[in-house]
């Protein structure tokens, strides 16, 4: 029994394909992911040549063993707030002798406001 307890989540997975025209098109997978950790929340002010005003967000996921499949490109949605957070790179997940919790992967995912 794990003393932390993660939440359900909206995983949305790209899939690049081409239409007739030979364009690029992206559609995306919709996964319920259960037991997601979300770490506390670091923020920062955005440089404002980039966005008038804007704050940047980023969360600490831990990704459950359960999951094994690639994570680039991916976005997360989580119905506690609202909010749709892209997760940067494509995180490995870590041997298993070094995770002795439900979770061996970590991801950072952010979302910009503003």
């Amino acid at each position: 029994m794990s003393l932390f307890k993660g939440e359900a989540v909206i995983l949305h997975t790209p899939t690049i394909g081409y239409d007739e025209n030979k364009d690029e098109v992206t559609t995306w997978t919709e996964t319920e992911l259960a037991n997601v950790l979300f770490g506390k929340p670091s923020t920062e002010q955005v440089d404002e040549t980039m966005r008038l005003y804007g704050v940047h967000a980023q969360y600490v996921l831990g990704i459950p063993k359960t999951f094994t499949d690639s994570l680039r490109g991916c976005v997360v949605y989580r119905p506690r707030d609202g909010k749709m957070y892209a997760i940067a790179g494509d995180p490995q997940p870590l041997p298993p002798e070094l995770c002795p919790t439900p979770w061996n992967r970590e991801a950072i995912a952010g979302w910009v406001d503003g």
